[in-house]
Order: C-alpha cells, then sequence, then structure tokens
C-alpha cells in the first residue's frame, strides 16, 4: 500500500533547505551503515562456513529466534548471516533513496530558482517519504 502524505511551505525555499537537511542527513547514516556492512560482511562469511560445517555433523536448523508480531520481525540475537543480510537490504535502500532525493532536490531547485518561486508558497506531495509532485500557487 503506497503511503501519500501532502507538506505546505510558506516559502518554496523551505522546502528545499528541509531537503538539504534530509540528504545530508541521510549521506551520514549511509556512510556509518556503509562501515557497519562491511565489518559485518567479514564475519557472516565466517558464520556462513561454521555453519555449513556443523551441518555435516548435526543436520537441522539452529537456535535461531525469531518473533513476528502484526508484520515486526523482532530478532533476538541474530546470527551475523542474518544481521549482515538486514543491514546490507538497509544500506542498498538508503543508496537508492539517497540517489532519488538528489535528483529530486536538482530539479526542484531549478525550477523554484529560476522560475523566482523562493518566496512563493508551495505544497509538495509525498509518496513514502519521496516529493513526487510540487504544487506551486
Amino acid at each position: 500500500m503506497d503511503v501519500y502524505t501532502l507538506k505546505f511551505y510558506k516559502k518554496a525555499a523551505d522546502f528545499i533547505a528541509e531537503l538539504d537537511r534530509e540528504i545530508s542527513e541521510l549521506e551520514e547514516s549511509v556512510k556509518a551503515l556503509g562501515a557497519e556492512v562491511e565489518q559485518l560482511k567479514a564475519a557472516a562469511e565466517k558464520y556462513s562456513r561454521l555453519q555449513a560445517l556443523l551441518k555435516k555433523f548435526k543436520p537441522g536448523e539452529g537456535g535461531q529466534t525469531t518473533i513476528e508480531v502484526t508484520g515486526l520481525g523482532i530478532y533476538i540475537d541474530p546470527s551475523p548471516l542474518v544481521k549482515y543480510d538486514i543491514y546490507s537490504q538497509s544500506y542498498a535502500h538508503m543508496l537508492d533513496l539517497l540517489s532519488v532525493l538528489k535528483k529530486v532536490r536538482e530539479v526542484a531547485n531549478t525550477v523554484i530558482t529560476e522560475g523566482g518561486l523562493e518566496s512563493a508558497p508551495i505544497a509538495v506531495q509525498y509518496k513514502q517519504g519521496i516529493p513526487v509532485k510540487l504544487i506551486l500557487t
């Protein structure tokens, strides 16, 4: 299900400033998570090899504890492999989001500055947290 929201800004320049802050925060998060993913990668590979070796001696599922409640997965002491999968999936999504936000910012900034609309009120429709429509008045 798509989630749409609408935000109102007194000035279009405020929207660009908010977008700049969001991009900056996301860049910091991506950098930190990227380092974490790299560290987890080595641990996940070691764990995977060890798990494969142990299955030779005792086939069956490990003692992984995962609980799902209304779509929320709760992982209690996840293996390095599970943790790596979750982190790397989030990292890839964050990189995609960062790319999209930078493109949106570039287009929106061009329209607003070249149109002389910095002081104009603007409404912005967001889909899944990404600006998809600018309503200039």
